[in-house]
Formats: structure tokens, sequence, C-alpha cells
């Protein structure tokens, strides 16, 4: 459910006023899972909205619990049977984001990525997109989960850019008041590199959260991981940040995953340095440092003591740097490892 869908469903059925504002209360304030709920409707206006008008355009397939509590993964199936993937995950306590798709699949290739392996299937619709929020919200209130949405992350399947026109109408719609109501800064995008919507963001977002994929700091070893980097280099990816902070004075967030014995040395450090150096002004830009999880792919997971140099390495040279927590990994929810294998 989306602004344009109610405001369809208000024109349709020609609800006054009062009554529209009483059903976008129920969806959007007190998440409401089904029609059944919204007493103040008549009862006859209920059981045809239920019969004409879901409120999500997706289902529950299938839900993961970790073993901790901490994250949730949902296998949600759209009208057409595809099937994506989205993550609910507390972080650090009392903070709970969503983890969503742009696409089912993704085009990207990235080698040590599990949803690249699908290739692209298609684009979601904004209003899929968004009600992946929306199924979390429902999903937080029927299980009773002391919990409250937070952020919104699109960092599940697919390349957020790559879906450009959905995606930033999907912006629009959670920024929207009259619906979901989120700040700004409690979104945030992520993408492998594609230029052009990383300007166009600045112009039109320029206070929701950007996150690169980075993984390599020279074009050789990026370009082997990551095929986009052969059409947008490292040295026009610079000039795009370099701008998008002219633009936003907001931080980036760089996204490294560390790879045993490809990424993880401390040459490899000293590249991401310089690189950040380029990048005007270079304290706006955090490293999130990533132990990999594991894939089917060749690739494997650089040691905990390898991470630790790789960052105390970036820290001396003054680039502020994290290591994430792994938040999900037994069941499959974490950086790296959505892929839905039984698409029809």
């Amino acid at each position: 459910m989306d602004s344009e869908r109610i405001e369809k469903i208000i024109s349709d059925y020609g609800l006054q006023k009062f009554r529209a504002n009483q059903l976008k209360d129920a969806i959007f304030n007190k998440h409401v899972s089904s029609y059944d709920e919204v007493s103040t409707l008549k009862k006859d206006l209920r059981e045809k909205l239920k019969e004409e008008q879901p409120i999500l355009c997706l289902e529950e397939h299938k839900i993961y619990k970790s073993s901790d509590k901490r994250t949730y993964k949902a296998l949600l199936k759209l009208e057409d049977g595809r099937i994506i993937e989205s993550v609910l995950m507390s972080p650090k306590p009392d903070h709970w984001t969503a983890c969503i798709s742009s696409q089912v699949g993704c085009a990207m290739a990235c080698t040590f990525c599990a949803t690249g392996t699908m290739g692209l299937l298609r684009n979601l619709s904004s209003e899929e997109i968004s009600d992946q929020v929306l199924f979390w919200r429902q999903f937080i209130k029927k299980n009773g989960i002391d919990a409250r949405l937070n952020n919104v992350v699109y960092m599940g399947m697919g390349e957020p850019f790559h879906n450009k026109t959905k995606v930033f109408k999907s912006v629009d719609e959670l920024k929207n008041p009259e619906t979901f109501n989120m700040g700004s800064r409690h979104i945030s995008i992520s993408t492998s590199g594609l230029l052009k919507p990383i300007y166009e963001m600045a112009e039109r977002f320029p206070q929701v959260n950007l996150a690169i994929s980075l993984h390599a700091a020279n074009d050789v070893l990026r370009s082997g991981m990551m095929p986009v980097n052969d059409n947008f280099p490292l040295d026009k990816l610079a000039e795009a940040l370099t701008h998008y902070l002219a633009k936003t004075k907001r931080k980036i967030f760089l996204e490294y995953i560390l790879l045993d014995d490809e990424n993880d040395s401390l040459k490899n450090a000293d590249e991401l340095v310089d690189l950040i150096h380029k990048i005007k002004p270079s304290k706006l830009l955090h490293v999130n440092l990533i132990v990999y999880n594991q894939t089917d792919s060749a690739h494997r997971q650089a040691s905990r003591e390898n991470a630790v140099k790789f960052k105390d390495y970036l820290i001396k040279n003054g680039v502020s740097t994290t290591i994430r927590k792994n938040l999900g990994r037994d069941i499959d929810g974490a950086c790296g490892q959505l892929a839905v294998l039984d698409q029809k």
C-alpha cells in the first residue's frame, strides 16, 4: 500500500475525508494486517476491501529467525510468484533496521555476492519496495516484538541505482508524512558505483545516506571482483563522491568486504588510504569493514587478525573506520548472502 493506491481506493470507493483518514491511520500508523482490524469502517466495506484491495502487494512466504533473535529474514512472494528476500535486524539495543530489496536478482555480477549469481530477473515496483517496510512494521506488531523500526537501508537484493526511477519514487513514499513518515536521515541507499544517480541523489535527496560498495581501491582488483568498475572506474567514482560531498556536506559510507589473501593486506589498506585522500573532504568518509559471509563463491573470509590490522592501519592514517557486526549469518541473512534460487 502506498499513497498512490490509497488515493485510488478513496476515489473508487467514494470514501469521505474522515473515513479516508481513518483508513490511512489504520494502515500506516497502527500497522493493521487486515481490514477486519479497522473497526471504524462499515463491515460491508471491510469485506469489499479485503476481496479487492489487499493491504500488501506481497505476502509472507517463509520467515527465518536467528538464534539470538536479533535478525529475521523474510522470503516474500510477489504477485507474479517471484520471491525476494528482506531482513529485519537489530545492530544495537533498541535500534531496528529493515534491509530491503530493489530488484529480483541483480545484473551487477559481483563475485562475492550470492544475489549476483541469479542474474537480473526483474525490477521491483515502487510499491513492492516500500511494502517491505510496511510488512516489517506489521510483523513487529503481530509478533509482539518490543521494537520500533528506526532505519531503512536499500542493501538487499539488487542494485538500487539500476532501478533508479522506482527506488527514488519509493524514497519519496517513505518520506511522505501522510504514509510512512520517515526522516531522510533514517534512509540509506547502497550502490556498487553507478555514477549518474549519485549526482542526481545529491540534488534530490541530500539528506538521505549514501553508501558505496567499494571492496577494492585499485581498478584491476576491483574490476575482477565487480564488473561495474570497467565502466565506472575509481577515478570517476572519486569525482562523483567529491561532487556529492560538496553538495550535501553529508558523510558517505564505504563498504569494504575483507577477502582472504585478495584485498586484506596492508598494501591494499594503503591503496584505500590513497583513494580516500583523493576525495574531498576525506573526513566525511567512513569505512565499514565487513568480514566476508561465506557463499558458494571461491572467496574466503579474511582472518580476524588481518581485519584488525587493516582497521588499525586505516585509523592510524586518519580514516574513520569500524568493523561491522555480522548479524543473521546463521539464517543466511547477512551481507552478501541473500539469494532465492527457487524462482518461477
